[in-house]
């Protein structure tokens, strides 16, 4: 006689453990209705009640309505499982995805906010908010009003998308301005969380900053951020570590020495900037003075131009006097890995830090080159530089179209090659709105 063992003969503590570990397989975004937690529930009633008596199922709770009127029109439907899932998970802290990419379209803001309504009395048990939506500036306000004036102090990561390009010069709505001292992680793209000339109201960044918190890891989209925008105050964010920031890459030299003047971060060890040119870095190490902001623990600072196509600069173009490197260590005097990927004025870069003439640069241990335009003149300067230069030579990490291994036999120790695409796609993700 042989026994069949089939899943409604499974305790119940086997059955929760195999509904807990197909929640590692959901996307972002997954249908509710193939979540193993909502199928398990909808069953049978035993397994309905040992789901709904298991409160840590539903803490992963995601909601997403892509372009569909028909699922618009049944916004009750995502209204209620929403509710459900902030109701089953008491008394734990859960993550909430929210995703409305509509465009145009009547409702969506209504849609939207109610959902905020509904978060707002569980504020206090979100450990992390995630937002995807596509709303005009005018309706940004409207739409985060539910978590205007409330505090989230268990909220460790923000990550708030907006796929409107409208919204690049306004930002006009604040977000859990009674506190976030958790908060250790925020993602602003298509928002510009600064007062610049066009924005009446308190920004999303002031509100978040002004209270001490543990921010380490920040990211945001600046590229409507003109250099005439009023540089008072500061940001002081004294525990951030990380910042990776988009500037508008039509602006003039001096903005980027601009944009990092926005800053006071004395904590900060990495620094990645999408939209600079080769110039711009020019402008920085020449300045006769360094900006206010200093970078005095900063060992990774990046400079990235993230279109494949490359800039329209023309490399022939007058760059004035030398760099003078001492400017260089006075901002960043701990820097110990480089990048230059996709800059224009490369060869022109690595001759000033490596060449002959050029000032050691003290703690430089890596540097990191790939360039889209003028390859053989940026390998002629790397290679003068390893065979002339007095100073000792960092390790250099070179995009494909450099490494050519006859051309570095000598020094394979020092020189690796390295896929550019790796510090793109954090980029090109955020960059979601597209190229203006």
């Amino acid at each position: 006689m042989t026994s069949t063992t089939t899943i409604l003969s499974l305790p119940n503590e086997l059955l929760l453990a195999i509904a807990a570990a197909g929640q590692h397989d959901h996307g972002t975004h997954t249908s509710v209705d193939s979540r193993s937690e909502w199928i398990l529930s909808h069953l049978c009633r035993r397994f309905r009640h040992a789901t709904l008596a298991a409160p840590a199922l539903w803490t992963n709770i995601s909601i997403s309505l892509s372009i569909s009127w028909k699922k618009l029109q049944d916004r009750q439907h995502y209204e209620e499982i929403l509710s459900l899932y902030l109701r089953r998970s008491i008394p734990l802290k859960v993550s909430v995805s929210l995703r409305v990419v509509i465009f145009f379209m009547a409702g969506v803001v209504e849609l939207f906010t109610k959902w905020l309504h509904q978060i707002a009395p569980d504020m206090e048990r979100v450990r992390s908010l995630s937002i995807d939506l596509g709303l005009q500036a005018d309706d940004l306000g409207l739409a985060f009003a539910p978590l205007r004036y409330l505090a989230a102090p268990n909220l460790v990561y923000l990550d708030i998308t907006n796929h409107n390009t409208n919204t690049l010069y306004r930002c006009p709505f604040e977000l859990c301005s009674l506190g976030t001292p958790k908060l250790s992680s925020v993602r602003l793209d298509g928002l510009l969380p600064f007062p610049i000339p066009s924005c009446d109201d308190a920004a999303l960044l002031s509100s978040i900053v002004a209270r001490p918190i543990a921010l380490v890891d920040l990211r945001l989209d600046l590229t409507g951020v003109a250099s005439s925008a009023p540089t008072d105050p500061q940001f002081r964010i004294a525990s951030l570590q990380s910042l990776r920031i988009h500037i508008n890459e039509n602006y003039n030299q001096p903005h980027l020495a601009f944009i990092l003047d926005l800053f006071d971060c004395p904590a900060l060890t990495e620094l990645a900037i999408a939209g600079s040119h080769g110039d711009q870095i020019f402008y920085l190490f020449q300045l006769p003075s360094v900006p206010r902001s200093t970078f005095p623990v900063l060992r990774s600072l990046s400079f990235i131009y993230e279109y494949a196509e490359g800039c329209s600069c023309r490399e022939d173009t007058p760059l004035g006097s030398r760099i003078d490197d001492s400017n260089g260590m006075l901002l960043f005097p701990a820097l110990s890995s480089l990048s230059l990927v996709g800059q224009c004025f490369t060869a022109r870069l690595v001759k000033e830090i490596l060449g002959a003439q050029a000032l050691p640069w003290p703690h430089l241990k890596t540097l990191t080159v790939s360039p889209v335009n003028s390859i053989s003149d940026v390998r002629k300067a790397l290679q003068d530089a390893v065979q002339r230069s007095p100073q000792p030579i960092p390790k250099l990490r070179l995009g494909q179209a450099l490494f050519f291994t006859e051309d570095w036999q000598d020094d394979r120790g020092h020189v690796e090659v390295f896929d550019p695409e790796e510090m793109l796609k954090p980029f090109r993700k955020s960059y979601a709105h597209g190229r203006s």
